[in-house]
């Protein structure tokens, strides 16, 4: 949306300027006072130039902070799945190692039965 938007402001200025030039170039005027128009003309299109810049640099700072805010939340969400992953892993390598001590214990005590029995 906001590329359309900027095209059709840009169409319009540039509208604008051609039709203020042929308007001012096709009149029937004397030198001095068209020059003079000329004058008013491009400083009105100067005016919109700077008027409509700030418009875009205040919209693109908005758009830049909203950005900027979202990236914060998911880097965070990130961060927060990262640490979730690896407790985790953490868990199951620490109930696998028990799992297997118990079975280690059992089966040198089932060793010591045999060894016993014999």
């Amino acid at each position: 949306m906001a590329k359309q938007t900027k095209g059709f402001l840009l169409g319009a200025l540039a509208g604008g300027v051609v039709g203020s030039i042929a308007a001012l170039l096709l009149a029937p005027k004397a030198g001095k006072e068209l020059r003079q128009d000329i004058t008013v003309g491009a400083q009105k299109v100067s005016e919109t130039t700077v008027r409509v810049a700030g418009q875009v640099g205040d919209t693109t700072g908005r758009i830049a902070r909203q950005l900027g805010d979202q990236a914060v939340l998911l880097a965070d969400k990130a961060k927060h799945a990262a640490v979730t992953v690896v407790t985790s892993v953490k868990s199951l390598r620490h109930d696998d190692a028990a799992v297997e001590a118990s079975e280690l214990e059992a089966a040198e005590s089932e060793d010591k039965e045999l060894l016993t029995v014999n």
